[in-house]
């Protein structure tokens, strides 16, 4: 008895090797097979538009456009399944720009039979849905980062400056677009842990106890932990675990200090100081960008990364005495 209907897109333009891999997929008995093809890149485009597929299996050796440039066609599509280049034996140069491409795998034709061709769709499958799964987690975890802030009235907005802000100045240190993505999230995503720290400490009005003091300092800590499911989280987790480490070493959670802390964990830490001192806090009114920036220039070399804060000072400088340059966009 079959346990699963797949819908396979071919695109291949060998009507012999369409009939092979048609009778292959047929003959394996735990899922039921319904191949599609397609002779061309245009047809298998077409095909895409008014149909349904769970995954495609893609020849690269096609008339026109080449199974490369196919992918690389609709390789930014979310709603396009899984695909597996079909290669020539010994293609492992086009078979490896396939996977940077996109294509969840690939395989030598004169190398398939029934059972592993199956499994490979099976696989891509399972990976694609744990794709879309993690995808998922990714908005609750965002979203969960909006309701965090949302607790507090006086930091509303507060993420919205902070990746605006994170932005404008990655940009002005040259970082390049997957650093800015990078700290852009982390931007967002930097105190999401403070949803573990009881309200009556973020909105008390004087100084913290010791013990109060104590459960601050684990918001970065589970942060990173809540982050974990994200497919980015190797490289946004550090800037998430250490936005509150200080240059000389005295800063949380692991008293890291000069280059031992994380590139853009720095990067943060600058604008995060900055987005707190020009707003109100429990404990005091806003600090005026003058005096902030005074004070953020006194700190630099002690609290902060001095080549990162010259740089954040001059493009506020760039503003105007009492003009704060960054602008925060959605």
């Amino acid at each position: 008895m079959y346990e699963e209907k797949v819908r396979v897109l071919l695109v291949e333009d060998n009507p012999r090797d369409v009939e092979i891999i048609r009778r292959m997929l047929g003959n394996y008995q735990r899922a039921r097979f319904e191949v599609h093809s397609a002779d061309t890149a245009e047809q298998g485009l077409e095909q895409l538009g008014t149909d349904e597929f769970d995954v495609i299996l893609l020849d690269y050796m096609l008339p026109g456009q080449d199974g490369l440039r196919f992918l690389a066609r609709v390789g930014d599509d979310p709603d396009v399944p899984p695909v597996i280049m079909l290669t020539a034996q010994g293609d492992e140069r086009v078979a490896a720009q396939a996977m940077s491409l996109g294509a969840y795998d690939y395989f030598p034709k004169s190398s398939i039979v029934s059972e592993i061709l199956a499994q490979a769709i099976h696989q891509a499958l399972e990976k694609y849905r744990l794709n879309n799964q993690l995808e998922g987690a990714e908005q609750v975890i965002f979203t969960l980062a909006a309701a965090v802030e949302a607790k507090d009235p006086l930091t509303v907005n507060h993420l919205v400056r902070m990746a605006s802000y994170a932005v404008q100045l990655g940009k002005a240190l040259d970082l390049d677009e997957g650093q800015l993505v990078l700290l852009r999230h982390g931007a967002i995503l930097h105190d999401i842990g403070k949803i573990g720290v009881r309200e009556t400490i973020l909105h008390k009005p004087g100084p913290l106890s010791k013990d109060e003091w104590k459960e601050m300092k684990e918001h970065p800590v589970i942060g990173e932990t809540i982050c974990a499911p994200l497919r980015f989280s190797h490289n946004v987790g550090p800037i998430i675990r250490h936005h509150h480490e200080r240059w000389d070493g005295r800063g949380y959670p692991a008293a890291l200090a000069g280059e031992q802390i994380p590139f853009l964990a720095r990067v943060i830490s600058v604008i995060d100081a900055f987005d707190a001192m020009t707003s109100d806090r429990p404990y005091r009114d806003a600090l005026s960008v003058e005096e902030a920036t005074s004070r953020l220039d006194a700190g630099a070399g002690n609290q902060w990364d001095p080549d990162i804060m010259q740089t954040f000072l001059e493009i506020v400088k760039q503003g105007g005495p009492g003009v704060r340059r960054f602008t925060a966009v959605s």
